[in-house]
């Protein structure tokens, strides 16, 4: 694919995020199945770092257990990647939503960290506040093809702003749900149960909402290259290797490890720590319409690296805070900047490569994303933690610059096409 080098003159959409009804059912369908799958993943990121610090387990073993849980995550996005569109985009989004049903098994097995190996390799038991991987993969290769290609980075904005939204609420029911195990009577880590339980309902509802979906969901054609990629090798393999720095430093920080964080260090409750992640999630859904006004404005690249740059920073600040009140501020502040590059992200890669190769593209980023994230717990866990529990949280934030100046470098000059003006200054408003 040929790369455009002239200056960017954006192509400017007025509204800042786009409206559910100029979605067609498919784009519909996947944003209400998201939004389940986000209520349950912002709930048990929370309530799995705090179910892990309340059974004792080390820093060492819950590195494991978090990296296990991103691993089985990496694995289901491997198959998406090699058989995603041979399978059928609907059936794996129905299959990955009900496999969320398996972490309600987790308070059965209590500490025992075989077992919650095993379970974390499912591939669906939530470790960050959003569902960043795995068939989240389907999602991307589908989306575009629900709205014309100059509406793509505000849909991917929308996409983001429910799942954040969605995030938010699941994190701030985390007290109700703890709570409503207490009056059942549930003693100790058994409190938990409810809130476990919701997330596995969380998952049959997104399943049900994803066998609606019509063979528009569908390629269309039947793939038979290996990774289905032709002409986007090169600029797959580069944006591959970035964003591996950066998951790498996301493993460091997963949100349940931040949970764990912030009650070992600061002694925070449980409904306050849900309440924080709450707050979080509710304001990076306020940024992604921003986002994605942002990137119309200054281009995709840009919009990804000059709002990182500044939550790193924020990330690196909440380690060396003197207490809760000041950790919390950046977390906030962080938290508002962190995902702005979301939607940039998500429309760049699929602007740079042809709709045949999407499924395929989207797998492999997120591969090599998952598969660098999945070693960031682990290493947390026996090299930084022993330093100091806020450690990780220093070298996250300064591995993630590095990416992004990084990315900035190799890419500053390689717009998406629709960020050119056309030869008649229109648009190229071909679907997805």
């Amino acid at each position: 694919m040929r790369w455009h080098r002239r200056p960017i003159i954006p192509q400017r959409d007025k509204r800042w995020l786009l409206r559910l009804r100029e979605l067609n059912g498919n784009g519909r369908r996947l944003m209400a199945a998201k939004a389940f799958r986000s209520f349950g993943f912002g709930l048990n990121a929370v309530v799995l770092g705090l179910y892990l610090a309340a059974i004792g387990l080390t820093p060492v073993v819950i590195g494991i257990v978090l990296s296990a849980a991103l691993a089985g995550t990496m694995i289901l996005t491997l198959l998406v990647a090699l058989w995603g569109d041979r399978i059928g985009r609907r059936r794996l989004l129905v299959a990955g939503s009900a496999l969320m049903l398996l972490a309600g098994l987790i308070p059965l097995v209590g500490a025992d960290p075989i077992l919650l190996v095993a379970i974390g390799l499912t591939g669906m038991v939530a470790v960050n506040n959003h569902e960043s991987i795995g068939i989240q993969t389907i999602d991307q290769a589908v989306l575009p093809q629900s709205v014309p290609d100059g509406q793509r980075t505000s849909a991917f904005a929308l996409y983001n702003l429910v799942a954040s939204a969605a995030g938010a609420a699941g994190a701030l029911s985390v007290g109700p749900l703890v709570g409503a195990g207490e009056l059942l009577g549930f003693e100790g880590t058994a409190r938990y149960v409810p809130a476990f339980a919701a997330y596995g309902l969380c998952g049959l509802v997104s399943a049900g909402w994803t066998l609606g979906l019509d063979r528009r969901a569908e390629l269309g054609t039947p793939v038979e290259r290996r990774f289905a990629l032709h002409r986007s090798r090169g600029t797959v393999a580069a944006l591959s290797g970035l964003f591996a720095i950066d998951s790498i430093a996301t493993g460091f920080i997963v949100h349940s490890y931040l949970a764990f964080w912030f009650a070992s260090r600061f002694d925070a409750s449980d409904a306050a720590v849900g309440t924080v992640f709450a707050l979080g999630n509710l304001l990076a859904a306020l940024s992604f319409p921003v986002a994605a006004w942002l990137a119309a404005r200054i281009g995709l690249i840009r919009t990804m690296v000059f709002t990182h740059i500044p939550a790193n920073l924020c990330l690196v600040g909440m380690a060396i805070a003197p207490g809760l009140a000041p950790a919390m501020a950046l977390f906030f502040v962080r938290s508002a900047l962190s995902s702005m590059d979301v939607p940039a992200r998500q429309s760049y890669i699929m602007a740079v490569v042809d709709p045949d190769e999407r499924t395929a593209t989207a797998g492999i980023t997120n591969l090599a994303r998952g598969g660098a994230q999945m070693l960031g717990p682990g290493l947390a866990g026996s090299l930084l933690v022993p330093l100091g529990v806020g450690i990780p949280l220093i070298a996250g934030g300064v591995v993630k610059i590095v990416y992004d100046l990084a990315l900035f470098g190799l890419f500053k000059g390689r717009a998406a096409p629709e960020e050119h003006r056309r030869a008649n200054g229109t648009l190229d408003q071909r679907a997805g």
